[in-house]
């Protein structure tokens, strides 16, 4: 996908309403080198500049995204070095670290994005334990409450627990500026019914020791047009005129169809800290959305529907070196809605827990922790139970994890870093271990060699490990069931990263890494049995891991060019391979045909292939142009 921005960016002319800004610092008023060192947590889990960074990591700023017209947070992510963003239809994006997506491809799947990358707000995870991965459209955050986004790249489940396979998105919010009262607002208006707005107030008390901000947004996107290409007819028709396949019935299958996208949230954030050795803070929000994109494979069309609604609650607390963080999140999802199933309907109740403390002994600092993640999935309110639910059951994934990271400098210029993690899983019933180890090296303050080698696992997803759908008769049409296994073993990826930072002048600033991964234990989706039995005919689905490896060998580079105080430039890409081995490619279909005695599982020819779903060069370049205070020129080449 390919994307010119062009933007004229003065407040009012964008609809920007700005009353009390809180902006601490201007990118044109800092340095390349003190841009360089801008403040990262993500990478270590404790706060140093990002030039210092152990990991593959990039940090975009609030006036990043503010200069590139960018109007969501997925759209702010093409700025990052090493990301795969693609919009599937208008407003909603797949987003991907490196890529390592659609594996293996061509596989009968329920879910068609990222599984493999882990999205937290303020360090909550935001995780869809149906399918995996992110649904973006159900953040209950908008883009006016981001401060700033940390990206790390590379696998971190050492840090941050299962899921963080190919890298983490850390999304960390804003807080009231420091003023008793203060007010924002943004406000864009745009082609194809594009509607976006952003408010919040803020005050700050107690000599600025209490700080409470609560926020609004909404964003209401139209297709391009309100017909869908249909599977059955081989054309482009109306959403009542698309049959299931399942059911061979016509109804209201796509029930808002020059609807995009539709989403609204509110939070609430309060932060307390009245010393430096304590600081307390506590968020909470409700949001609400619909969208219409290419998530779940259907045999009706490529496009479905889905609309989430949800509530949370998360509380954090430093105190004295102890850090812990508390969240709950309860959703209701409709994955397939409007289809008239209800086999899409769920609602879930999600606890983390996260207990950790920084032991400081020197040359050496070791943080040891404990994390505990639960997530239950229920279908039983929407028919579930009645063979009629993906589920038809309540189904609990839960793992306990126990971890210890060390952080040693022996000399000034030398660091080195260990983390490693055990999980043990309630699905599969078994203990994972992950790992990281780093060493830097400063030559001087302005150049740093880094390398990693680390290990990461992904968790378990609801529908692979307990789906029990089965729908036929076995007479009039085959009996078929979708069968999960609660033993399937967890994907795995390792890791072995080289890497330069630099500044090569007061002008130039270079960031290299070098990677290559290897993923194994990754599952599918296939037919298993065909023929007749007690059941009539009977075909089974099920999912099963598979011999596949997947091997990634890639670079990827940024390089950041300020020539003037008012102009500043950045181009970045990545040049990557990545390779299947023991592809199991399907040569024929399953082929039921009763009448003439036929009934055949596919046949497969395993062999070596380059995985072409993985884009192999991506990357941008993007300009910022300010010559006067008040007025910007963004102009943005991004490619994926």
């Amino acid at each position: 996908m390919k994307r010119i921005i062009v933007l004229f960016a003065v407040c009012l002319a964008v609809g920007q309403i700005t009353m009390a800004q809180d902006i601490e610092e201007d990118l044109f008023d800092l340095s390349l080198e003190e841009l360089m060192n801008i403040e990262i947590v993500s990478a270590s889990k404790k706060s140093e500049s990002s030039f210092k960074s152990p990991l593959s990591s990039t940090v975009v700023t609030k006036d990043e995204i503010m200069a590139s017209g960018a109007t969501t947070i997925e759209e702010a992510l093409r700025l990052v070095p090493g990301m795969v963003i693609r919009e599937e239809t208008n407003g909603n994006y797949d987003v991907h670290i490196r890529g390592n997506d659609n594996l293996p491809p061509g596989n009968y799947v329920f879910y068609s994005e990222n599984t493999m990358s882990l999205v937290m707000i303020d360090g909550r995870p935001v995780y869809n334990y149906i399918n995996g991965g992110t649904l973006w459209e159900s953040l209950p955050i908008g883009l006016g409450d981001v401060e700033r986004i940390e990206v790390v790249r590379g696998p971190s489940t050492a840090l941050y627990g299962p899921n963080a396979v190919t890298g983490a998105i850390n999304i960390i919010t804003k807080t009231a500026a420091d003023k008793s009262i203060s007010a924002n607002g943004n406000a864009q208006l745009g082609t194809m019914g594009t509607n976006i707005l952003d408010l919040s107030l803020g005050s700050s008390l107690m000599d600025d020791k209490l700080k409470i901000r609560v926020s609004g947004n909404l964003e209401n996107r139209d297709r391009g047009q309100e017909t869908y290409y249909s599977f059955y007819h081989g054309d482009y028709k109306t959403g009542d005129q698309i049959p299931d396949y399942t059911t061979g019935l016509v109804g209201n299958n796509f029930p808002n169809p020059s609807k995009s996208k539709e989403r609204k949230g509110a939070n609430a954030f309060i932060s307390y800290q009245p010393n430096d050795n304590v600081n307390l803070s506590m968020s909470s929000g409700v949001q609400e959305s619909l969208a219409q994109s290419v998530f779940m494979e259907t045999n009706m069309s490529p496009m479905s529907n889905r609309s989430t609604t949800s509530k949370y609650v998360d509380v954090k607390g430093d105190i004295y070196g102890f850090s812990a963080q508390i969240s709950h999140n309860t959703s209701y999802y409709n994955i397939l809605a409007g289809t008239g199933s209800q086999t899409s309907k769920f609602d879930s109740d999600i606890n983390t827990a996260n207990l950790e403390y920084d032991l400081n002994l020197g040359k050496i600092t070791l943080r040891p922790g404990i994390n505990y993640q639960q997530a239950v999935y229920s279908d039983l309110s929407y028919g579930g139970g009645e063979s009629r639910g993906y589920l038809n059951a309540e189904q609990t994934l839960s793992n306990i994890g126990y971890f210890l990271r060390a952080d040693y400098k022996p000399f000034e210029k030398l660091r080195l870093i260990a983390a490693i993690r055990n999980d043990h899983y309630n699905t599969p019933e078994s203990d994972y271990l992950s790992y990281q180890f780093i060493s830097t090296y400063n030559f001087t303050e302005s150049h740093m060699v880094r390398a990693v080698y680390s290990k990461a696992n992904r968790g378990s997803f609801v529908i692979d490990s307990y789906a029990n759908y089965s729908y036929g008769d076995g007479i009039t049409r085959p009996f078929i069931q979708y069968l999960g296994s609660e033993n399937l073993e967890l994907p795995v990826m390792t890791m072995i990263e080289v890497g330069y930072r630099g500044v090569l002048n007061k002008l130039l600033t270079l960031d290299v890494e070098i990677f290559h991964t290897e993923t194994s234990n990754l599952t599918s989706f296939e037919p298993t049995f065909l023929g007749v039995d007690n059941f009539g005919l009977h075909l089974i689905y099920a999912y099963d891991n598979l011999d596949l490896k997947a091997r990634q060998t890639g670079t990827t580079f940024s390089l950041n060019l300020a020539p003037s105080s008012k102009v500043q430039l950045k181009a970045y890409a990545t040049i990557q391979q990545t390779k299947l081995q023991n592809y199991d490619k399907e040569i024929t279909p399953v082929i039921i045909d009763p009448a003439n005695g036929i009934l055949e599982l596919p046949q497969i020819e395993r062999m070596d292939v380059v995985h072409k779903q993985t884009p192999s060069v991506f990357g941008g370049i993007t300009g910022n142009f300010r010559p006067v205070d008040k007025f910007n020129l963004f102009a943005g080449d991004c490619t994926t």
